[in-house]
């Protein structure tokens, strides 16, 4: 509202506005690094060779990561303009077309991932010992991108509608939801012995599998979440619900438009580029 307004900032307005846009950005990146050693640090406890075929791909995941978060900055930043300028209609055009880009970007993604899946271990000097794991691990994450590039997107335009405490929230419960779901699927049934009773906790044992399996399940929830708020909760942005606008919908608006795209990659291609050269050089 002061950004609208067009009232001057002071410095220290300025400063607090840059820290509340910052925080949820921040997260919504060390949520994704951070369930990485979450997953590494649950699963070593089955044993090195498992614990290293998590951590042998987990810089090619943060490339795969990156890419499809950069790739959403396009459609946010035309999203804050419109939101900006007090186009709302506008900014929910964007946001139609953003959620079907979303889509098609993660799943060539994730086609591309799993299509190098099988020999990634061995290009990145894996042992036969762990090779196998580590391109399990790599398949069930990649797969799930189209999921996860949705998180990003929802996220990134809620911070563009000025909404930081859901965004920022609800990546933070991702790293939580993928320590629950991983306590359950990595470690296999245990009994435990409480006052003279035996109670059995029963779990699934499926080891490197199951830690990305919870960290896919932890994002799934996340994403669905956060396009549930964005799509019915926030009234700038809001395409279902109570506080949607009387608009129609149409599975044709929902297809990516020339203006929107272009606008889109001449933001989000430099910063896709240069995360990938980042990466890569790692």
């Amino acid at each position: 509202k002061l950004i609208q307004s067009g009232a001057p900032l002071s410095f220290s307005q300025r400063l607090k506005l840059t820290a509340q846009l910052s925080w949820p950005a921040i997260m919504a990146q060390l949520s994704s690094i951070l369930m990485q050693y979450i997953d590494a640090a649950m699963v070593g406890r089955l044993g090195a060779d498992d614990s290293a075929s998590v951590g042998l791909v987990s810089t090619s995941l943060w490339l795969f990561w990156g890419l499809c978060s950069a790739a959403m900055v396009g459609f946010s930043v035309q999203v804050a303009h419109r939101i900006g300028a007090t186009d709302y209609r506008g900014a929910r055009n964007v946001l139609r077309q953003g959620i079907t880009s979303a889509v098609a970007f993660g799943a060539v993604m994730a086609l591309i991932g799993i299509a190098i899946a099988r020999p990634l271990p061995g290009w990145l000097g894996g042992s036969e010992t762990v090779n196998g794991n580590a391109t399990l691990y790599f398949i069930v994450f990649v797969a799930a991108l189209p999921i996860l590039t949705l998180n990003y997107l929802g996220s990134a335009v809620l911070r563009a509608s000025g909404n930081m405490k859901t965004a920022g929230g609800l990546n933070v419960m991702m790293c939580v939801l993928d320590v629950v779901f991983n306590f359950f699927l990595i470690f296999p049934t245990e009994s435990f012995e409480i006052g003279g009773m035996v109670v059995t906790l029963p779990r699934a044992g499926l080891g490197v599998l199951g830690a990305a399996l919870g960290t896919v399940c932890a994002e799934m929830v996340t994403a669905s979440l956060v396009m549930w708020w964005t799509c019915r909760r926030q009234p700038e942005l809001a395409l279902w619900g109570k506080r949607a606008q009387k608009e129609s919908n149409r599975w044709r608006d929902f297809l990516p438009t020339g203006l929107v795209l272009r606008n889109a990659l001449k933001v989000s291609a430099p910063m896709t580029l240069e995360h990938g050269v980042i990466c890569g050089a790692q």
